[in-house]
């Protein structure tokens, strides 16, 4: 719900100019006696500077900072008013003030001995909407509540408040104590209103912990306040402040529920950057400053995080803006001027008067004005650590990690690397698979499939960036990962690196213990030595220790980022390996003598639904820019003579990798083996299903093959299929037509009659034109489905019934896939044509698609649950307000006990960990 806001009370914003004041005095006196009216408050709105009259009602107000403003005038049992005031330099004022008498006595109100329920509900519900409802929120307290009056006319949709004397509001969460003037407050389902005048005093801290803390969150609720992302503007420095805004692309997407959950997805395609350099105008008064933002404007703040996500890859705090008229007009300290044209929504709309600033707070921004952005060798050194979801693997397992980032300069990390390579070496130092993912915000989430058919028992994990290798082989990330058959055991015990954890993390759980298939629920606190709450980027993991025994542990993350000291006499200009801030492909072409040759060429993608033209140099040399795509994709490139003949031959040329350096505190766990597999594997007479004989006269206008899978439970046919729209959409026509089929909101699908296969997975087989497609860790069977052309889609039959001529991959049933044979054009040209050389290019690879197991939503539960990893989620984040996280997960069927284990970074880049044990009853 978008709401457009109207703070009145900062209508009139003083103009600060804090090299000139001015002096404003008078005299408040009653309006039926004419006397003066002592102790009376006066005050600059939204500010802290105030004073009191005396006793004949007289009030002098010095230092006053140039610019408009209103000044405020309160009493109990007076009506509050509010006064339009200027100050030039040197200036004085004199404001004289009659005060009406209240007709209704505040005693009448505070006499009465209770209130009815409605006024509590209703005072409940004013609470959230004035306050907030976030933590700041919850440490705020109205102390005189009995001043707020609710008409009997209030509904849901046309909600209003009342208040006969000033609100009272204890901040402690700032160390305010606030007294707002309530001029009119209303709240509909498309705006509200808060408008009002407000004295802010300061209160005193019980201690010196306290007061310090409070300083930290005013500092912090300021630098992710609207007001320091239009000051910064003004002097160009709002990237350093941590603010990038984006604008929503021409002829893009038309409505945010067509968006995909990342960002990196999204960016050039549905949003662009919006930079505001020279958008910057002068005001038409001194001071002022006209900011010109058109449309909807995206607002990242990278600077902090936030627990509510809009994107799975940007877990930092995101608003939306929009200004009537385009001109947003603020004052030098970013204080909006024109507040009635400007809209908020998302983070900035979250919070209300419990994050109000008084307008004459005074940040300290030295340190960050003072930031110098070196960018020598040290500052643009990066550092990698990968957090796995597991220690060891066995054969054909699905290895999921998060990718953390350290940086000499953090202030850089957005001009260091794009892509970060993840290895996977065995003992002979042979590179066996090679992976590459995007660098979003410091941070990668992804994963690597372990075929089954490895041959030895220890590999080697590495990790690095191409600007990495500059700083030396001892400066990537690597880890010994034993990959075991089912009858291997590790049967000895390699401690695990120390090292001082800074940061605390409390665990709860809602019980002692658990038994099989039960759900359990965890809670977290971060906190720092000082028990304040701390903001993280987390990734959690929970391994079962019976089939994953706590007996190998990984590196340290600490040590893993720690920086590598640098000699300040080493510059960049000496490193060898550039940065790779995009990924570029070389090749190279050759003629029929096989020499190189300059010629003209087109590249046709992805069986040819694109194509590209292009040249070579002199060399025979080309270069693939700015390749951005997942998973393989199939290149063909065609030279042709001047004849019209294709010739010649393409050929990439392979990237060099760095030589494989193997530290010496890298060393493997003793491994055995055993004549018995960990996991249980049913017996074929336990799990087959008899099947009755029948007799089919065949159905052409069901199906028209003889599969192996026998008759088909469900035919449905191209014209009953949504295939204009995306692989949700063409499974969701599908479901609707399979009684029996679920597809999750991760598109993972399951079929009646399912159960656990030995490959750990509860999906169903694909199967195109006969051919069974790669199932089990790592492959989704909508990841199948989606390799092909929906409009190829001839039919789809599916098997519900567990289809024992499949063995066990047949487990879940069958989805088989019949593409249309002739009736279809054919591209004039095929990967067979003669002289046309396909190459087939690896892409970026994917996050790491871990679906959590609910057993109070599975329609029959598994056979056997032998789950090892039974949690994994690399997106978490806790924010400063709380410090919190909670998540639940249900065990398995082993006996074994359950180990959470937390990594990730702070706000500030310091690492965690942290590591909890479940036991499970017997």
């Amino acid at each position: 719900m978008k709401l457009k806001i109207c703070y009145t009370f900062l209508l009139f914003l003083p103009i600060f100019g804090y090299s000139q004041t001015g002096v404003i005095s008078g005299k408040v006196i009653d309006s039926q006696t004419g006397e003066g009216l002592p102790f009376c408050n006066v005050f600059i709105n939204n500010t802290t500077i105030s004073t009191t009259t005396d006793l004949d009602g007289n009030y002098k107000l010095e230092g006053i900072p140039e610019g408009e403003f209103e000044i405020g005038f309160s009493f109990i049992g007076y009506q509050a008013q509010q006064k339009p005031a200027s100050i030039k330099p040197g200036s004085q004022l004199t404001f004289n003030v009659s005060m009406v008498s209240l007709e209704q006595e505040l005693s009448d109100v505070e006499i009465k001995a209770s209130r009815d329920r409605a006024w509590e509900r209703d005072l409940r519900k004013f609470k959230s909407y004035f306050l907030g409802n976030d933590e700041m929120a919850a440490k705020c307290e109205i102390l005189n509540p009995w001043v707020i009056e609710f008409p009997s006319d209030n509904t849901n949709n046309n909600f209003r408040a009342e208040a006969i004397q000033p609100i009272e509001i204890e901040n402690k969460a700032l160390g305010y104590l606030l007294t707002f003037d309530l001029k009119t407050f209303q709240f509909t389902p498309s705006y509200y209103i808060i408008s009002g005048a407000t004295r802010f005093t300061d209160l005193e801290a019980p201690n010196e912990a306290i007061k310090v803390e409070w300083e930290r969150k005013r500092l912090d609720t300021y630098l992710k306040s609207p007001a320091n992302m239009f000051r910064s503007m003004i002097t160009n420095s709002h990237n350093q402040e941590g603010f990038f805004l984006y604008g929503e692309k021409a002829g893009g997407s038309e409505s945010m529920s067509l968006r995909s959950d990342v960002f990196a997805n999204e960016l050039g395609k549905s949003v662009v950057e919006y930079k505001p350099e020279n958008l910057v105008q002068p005001g038409r008064r001194p001071g002022e400053y006209r900011i010109f933002l058109k449309g909807r404007i995206e607002i990242h703040y990278e600077k902090g995080y936030s627990t509510i996500n809009t994107y799975k890859d940007a877990p930092y705090p995101i608003s939306w803006l929009e200004v009537n008229g385009n001109y947003v007009t603020v004052n030098s300290n970013g204080m909006i001027v024109n507040q009635k044209d400007v809209t908020f929504s998302g983070d900035m709309d979250k919070r209300k008067i419990s994050s109000l600033l008084p307008l004459d707070y005074e940040p300290n921004l030295s340190r960050r004005d003072d930031t110098q952005l070196a960018k020598d060798a040290k500052g643009m050194q990066e550092k990698i650590h990968l957090h796995t979801d597991r220690a060891f693997y066995y054969k054909g397992d699905q290895l999921l990690f998060k990718a953390y980032f350290n940086y000499g300069n953090p202030e850089l990390k957005r001009e260091l690397s794009k892509i970060l390579y993840v290895d996977l070496i065995s003992a002979d130092r042979d590179l066996i698979i090679q992976k590459k993912f995007k660098v979003e915000n410091g941070l990668v989430v992804g994963e690597i499939f372990l075929p089954d058919t490895l041959s030895q028992n220890e590999y080697y994990l590495r990790s690095y960036t191409n600007w990495n290798r500059n700083y030396g082989p001892d400066t990537y990330f690597i880890q010994a990962l034993p990959i075991l058959n089912y009858e291997d055991r590790i049967s000895s015990i390699i401690e695990p690196e120390i090292s001082e954890n800074t940061i605390k993390i409390n665990f709860d759980t809602d019980k002692p213990s658990y038994g099989p298939r039960e759900k359990v629920v965890v809670n977290m606190q971060l906190a720092d030595a000082n028990g304040n709450p701390v903001a993280a980027n987390l990734s959690v993991s929970v391994r079962d220790v019976y089939f994953s025994p706590d007996v190998f542990k990984r590196p340290a993350i600490e040590n893993s980022l720690q920086l590598k000291e640098i000699p300040e006499t080493l510059t960049t200009e000496k490193f060898s390996y550039p940065l790779e801030r995009e990924w570029n492909v070389q090749g190279k072409f050759l003629n029929e003598k096989g020499k190189p040759a300059q010629v003209p060429f087109t590249v046709y993608i992805n069986n040819f639904e694109g194509m590209i033209e292009m040249e070579t140099d002199k060399e025979g040399n080309f270069v693939l820019e700015d390749l951005d795509f997942y998973g393989p994709l199939d290149f063909a490139f065609l030279a042709l003579d001047k004849k019209g003949n294709a010739f010649g031959t393409f050929e990439l040329i392979p990237k060099l990798n760095p030589p494989f350096f193997i530290p010496e505190s890298i060393k493997f766990p003793k491994i055995s083996k055993t004549n018995e597999p960990i996991f249980y594997e049913p017996k074929d007479d336990d799990s087959a299903i008899p099947l009755e004989q029948i007799t089919v006269e065949e159905d052409k206008s069901r199906s028209n093959s003889k599969a192996i899978y026998g008759t088909p439970d469900y035919v449905v046919r191209s014209e009953n299929l949504n295939k204009n729209g995306t692989i949700t959409d063409l499974l969701m026509s599908l479901k609707s037509q399979v009684p029996g089929m679920t597809v999750t909101t991760t598109l993972e699908i399951r079929i009646r009659g399912g159960a656990t296969s030995s490959n750990l997975s509860m999906e169903p087989l694909v199967i195109i034109d006969g051919a069974p497609m790669p199932a089990g860790p790592g492959f989704r069977a909508a990841d199948n489905i989606a390799s092909i052309n929906p409009n190829d889609i001839e039919r789809i039959e599916v098997v519900s019934r567990m289809s024992s001529m499949m063995g066990d991959l047949g487990r879940n049933g069958v989805i088989a896939i019949y593409l249309k044979r002739g009736g279809s054009q054919m591209p004039l040209m095929s990967n067979n044509t003669p002289g046309l050389n396909s190459i087939i290019i690896d892409g970026f690879g994917i996050a790491g698609n871990f679906i959590p197991f609910d057993y109070s939503k599975e329609e029959e539960a598994p056979e056997i649950d032998q789950r090892v990893t039974l949690y994994w989620n690399p997106y978490i984040v806790t924010d400063n307000d709380s410090g919190k996280f909670s998540f639940e997960f249900y065990t398995n069927d082993s006996h074994g006990e359950k180990i959470i284990e937390v990594e990730g970074i702070t706000i500030e880049g310091k690492p965690i960990h942290g590591r909890y044990s479940i036991p499970i009853s017997k």
